[in-house]
């Protein structure tokens, strides 16, 4: 997975203004532990690395089974931590779930070439190992993000490009690509183009999540940008949650500054729910 030049210039546009403000926690997503799972299956999670690649947290449904495999992508100055209800959550629906953590400072070029290779060789080693926790290659694989990750899901996941980025062997791109809270037109007073024309992958199914009470990355931006990819001949769903803020969709909350864990959020069902049903849409 991996980015074009002008998509990584206008994440970096982006970050810039994203840095003025706590968008992502580096709170680990409490109640996941060795074992845990809300669904039908009790959850493992671990921790791996390769030499390539930063920390990635892995869940997966403890039980025997053969799992369609999801790529989670957490937002700007987070950790894969982060994602670790979203992960938990839907690892206990028979996924099985790679949430990296990739280095997020864009303020130099090396920064942001740092970024992209923690993205893509992550995504490159979770495919290719996906079978170490069951993972079917058969079946649908997705790339979901949430904030600064949804950028890199649409603009990875729906690349048209070689990636020159030296790590792994070439991998599959995936089917599904869920963009969650995305920041797709505009921050603040900063505004940067979403022009998905000159994108591939044409076939994989596109799922925008937006809150409607979001005020980071406001809901008209997952309309527009879904109304765009469909111009641009994609297949696109669009689900705007009735009363959620930014972090909500990932079972989160500000609380006096802080990003706490809310694992019963209604949000953050109704988006592994949405996941979920997008998988098996792709599946049948």
């Amino acid at each position: 997975m991996g980015e074009k030049l002008d998509a990584m210039a206008r994440v970096a546009r982006l970050s810039v203004a994203l840095t003025c403000v706590a968008l992502v926690a580096t709170a680990c997503g409490g109640g996941v532990g060795e074992d845990g799972g809300v669904a039908g299956y009790e959850v493992r999670s671990e921790t791996v690395s390769d030499e390539s690649t930063q920390d990635i947290w892995v869940f997966t449904p403890q039980s025997e089974g053969s799992w369609p495999v999801v790529m989670l992508l957490h937002g700007l100055d987070g950790v894969g931590e982060a994602m670790a209800e979203t992960g938990s959550q839907l690892a206990a629906h028979g996924l099985v779930v790679f949430a990296p953590t990739y280095r997020t400072d864009m303020s130099t070029e090396q920064g942001m070439a740092d970024l992209e290779s923690d993205i893509t060789c992550a995504y490159r080693y979770a495919i290719a190992n996906a079978d170490r926790y069951n993972g079917d290659l058969d079946q649908p694989i997705t790339v979901a993000g949430w904030s600064l990750g949804a950028t890199y899901a649409l603009e990875g996941g729906l690349t048209s490009e070689e990636q020159p980025i030296a790590c792994g062997a070439e991998v599959p791109l995936p089917e599904v690509v869920v963009a969650i809270s995305g920041c797709h037109y505009q921050f603040d007073e900063s505004q940067f183009d979403f022009d998905p024309s000159g994108w591939g992958n044409k076939d994989a199914t596109v799922l925008l999540i937006g809150g409607e009470e979001d005020a980071t990355c406001a809901a008209f931006q997952s309309e527009d940008a879904a109304a765009e990819l469909r111009e641009a001949g994609y297949d696109v769903d669009l689900v705007i949650i009735e009363g959620a803020d930014h972090p909500a969709p990932i079972f989160h909350e500000f609380v006096d500054g802080e990003f706490v864990l809310t694992p019963d959020d209604p949000a953050g069902t109704q988006t592994v729910d949405l996941i979920v049903d997008a998988i098996e849409s792709r599946s049948g």
